[in-house]
């Protein structure tokens, strides 16, 4: 797992927070119960363990407009995980999903301090990280004397750097069947995994000198790519190619077993010599119905292989990457997703990024162009906190910018609690973001509570930002299973980017857990105040009437009214309350509220389940006697 970007799972919604959110649709409602109760079986309070069902269709709201539901923090074959775009694209389709929003990490994309080269020399220092080569589990019955070894001759007379080595390997079965030793390229840790990312673009090259091989004793190479769906005879899973260096074969030969293409490459015993993988090239060869280019570099490693006890033994150096003039990464992802698009129609892909080599903000829309970082020469190299430089930047592009996992530790100025969280994203102003990821599950101790009482602090202080549900998926795999399984629905006339867009940024969304809930969540105040507005002055006697379905079996929905006071640095709490919590049968009689707005106030919306565990959640409408310190952005104001 890498040090800081694998974040696969975590932990599903926390039990009960007394914060309360409540809303339905107008008798529209008819909750979709029967449909729900079985998802909520799987969903176990804490754990989230289990598999969810799809998310069934969902009514327009009162408007008209239909709500879309949107995967969001997706990664792919450009980023470090197994994840490929087909597979999510695919999981996006399974779980009634109908956008894949994808944000490939920045500096993967342009394969910024990646390392070139590595010399196998123990301990060695690139670009501010260290390599290792660990031995991967042997497969098979070897003798006691195979194993691996970095040795510090013989070396290739290519590597030219201070401290050449070699990777030794020796193998012997013990019977007739083959037995496999071997060591795996290790760049986690102070490295950042930094030579995982597309396999397009450029091709890899090892020196080999096979000592002691023949047609019963061999070595290989084998590259990790990426997870796929089943197709023709290849089953679902995660695909790999690996290079048979035999000096009993004359030709390169092509073919398959599964999720595994086998490249049979002549080599020639007792010397030192260049091999080159394009892994592209041969993964199009292996499967003719895969797009190869939708493929990661992920794991290395580097093997030797016996069977009926002939005595293998190969030596490694030198291991480069040879980067391709004229590699368009974000081309080769619209590509990608334009060639699916017939394969999965009814689900959107878009394109954004995670700009990510400091602290994590993805853009959603516009040009996706890279970055400055300014000079930076190792993965050391602290960019420090250039959050309010990254939202510019995004909104320079005409996109929106998102604060991603806030409790994640890399990404704010200091960790722990809510409230530390809170005062630095209040310090900064959350840098002039648009988008707070609030469903998130577990990451760095938070619960789900823990992100709606940031949020909640930061609506205290007039920071008027859009919550969303992610999942942060690099797999590509059972998605209904996974404990972080947020998802965001926007309210929309289209589905497209145009219409999600401005759906985030006038705050016309709302977030659900996956298998949790279901239905739709909307809310007016006056009838013609909509949820994510900012109104300014009006009366301070209000009714918030509450446009919800599908609440879960025994759940309710509860409305939430915060105090506006800009309380500052000096308290980074929420000042929120429960006005009203109705089941369904409460909504089929009033679906409406009155509400007190004679302070500056805010009210949201959340669903909880009968064990009081928040499963999904509107966004705030502020409601405010004065104009705020900092203005209303554009798209949320409205007449009070």
């Amino acid at each position: 797992m890498c040090d800081d970007e694998l974040e696969h799972t975590h932990a599903l919604p926390g039990g009960g927070s007394g914060h309360g959110l409540s809303r339905r649709r107008v008798l529209q409602g008819m909750v979709a119960l029967a449909g729900l109760s079985a998802t909520l079986s799987a969903c176990t309070a804490g754990t989230g363990a289990g598999a969810a069902s799809p998310l069934p269709a969902r009514p327009a709201n009162v408007a008209g407009l239909n709500a879309y539901v949107l995967g969001m923090h997706l990664h792919a074959s450009t980023s470090e995980g197994v994840g490929s775009m087909r597979s999510q694209l695919a999981q996006a389709a399974a779980n009634g999903f109908d956008v894949a929003w994808f944000t490939e990490h920045d500096w993967r994309r342009r394969r910024l301090l990646f390392r070139p080269s590595f010399s196998f020399h123990p301990g060695e220092v690139v670009l501010g990280g260290t390599w290792t080569l660990p031995a991967v589990p042997p497969d098979g019955s070897a003798d006691g004397s195979s194993g691996g070894q970095v040795v510090s001759t013989p070396t290739t007379p290519n590597d030219r750097s201070a401290n050449p080595a070699s990777l030794r390997l020796r193998a012997t079965s013990t019977g007739s069947s083959p037995a496999t030793v071997g060591h795996r390229v290790s760049s986690e840790g102070t490295s950042r995994a930094n030579y995982r990312s597309r396999i397009t673009g450029r091709t890899v090259s090892v020196d080999v000198l096979p000592s002691s091989t023949g047609p019963d004793a061999w070595a290989q190479v084998l590259f990790r790519l990426s997870h796929h769906p089943a197709s023709g005879d290849r089953p679902d899973g995660v695909c790999s190619i690996v290079y048979r260096l035999r000096p009993d074969v004359t030709s390169r030969t092509v073919s398959r077993d599964g999720t595994t293409g086998i490249v049979d490459v002549p080599v020639t015993a007792g010397r030192w010599q260049t091999l080159t993988f394009d892994l592209t090239a041969d993964a199009g060869r292996v499967w003719h119905d895969m797009d190869p280019r939708d493929n990661s570099l992920g794991d290395i490693q580097f093997l030797a292989v016996s069977r009926r006890q002939a005595p293998a033994e190969v030596f490694f150096g030198f291991l480069r990457f040879d980067e391709q003039a004229g590699y368009d990464a974000v081309g080769v992802e619209r590509d990608l997703l334009a060639a699916y698009a017939d394969d999965v129609p009814h689900v959107l892909g878009l394109i954004g990024t995670e700009i990510s080599l400091g602290p994590h903000l993805n853009q959603f829309g516009g040009p996706q162009k890279p970055y400055d970082y300014g000079v930076l020469t190792s993965l050391a190299d602290k960019p420090g906190d250039i959050r309010g430089s990254i939202v510019d930047f995004i909104h320079a592009q005409g996109g929106l910018a998102s604060i991603n996992h806030p409790f994640k530790p890399a990404d704010s100025s200091l960790t722990g609690d809510a409230e530390g969280i809170a005062h630095d994203l209040l310090s900064i102003g959350a840098g002039g973001a648009d988008i707070l990821e609030v469903g998130y599950g577990h990451k760095g101790g938070a619960t789900l509570p823990d992100h709606l009482d940031v949020w909640d602090t930061l609506s205290r202080n007039g920071i008027f930002l859009t919550g969303n549900g992610v999942s942060d998926d690099h797999s590509g795999q059972d998605w209904a299973s996974q404990e972080n399984r947020f998802y965001t629905a926007a309210w929309s006339a289209a589905r497209d980017e145009p219409g999600l867009l401005g759906a985030l940024s006038r705050g016309r969304a709302y977030v659900g857990y996956l298998g949790a809930f279901g239905g739709t969540i909307d809310m007016a105040v006056d009838s013609d105040i909509p949820m994510g507005a900012v109104a300014v002055g009006g009366g301070s006697s209000r009714t918030v009437r509450i446009d919800v379905t599908g609440l879960p079996p025994g759940g309710a929905v509860q409305v939430v009214r915060g105090a506006v006071d800009y309380a500052g640095l000096s308290t980074p709490r929420p000042d929120t309350k429960v006005l009203a919590s109705k089941g369904a049968g409460d909504l089929q009689k009033s679906a409406e509220v009155p509400l007190d707005a004679g302070d500056d106030c805010f009210v949201r919306l959340q669903v909880v389940r009968a064990d009081g565990a928040v499963v999904a959640f509107g966004q705030p409408t502020w409601l405010l006697r004065n104009a705020p310190p900092h203005g209303v952005p554009a798209g949320r104001r409205t007449r009070a």
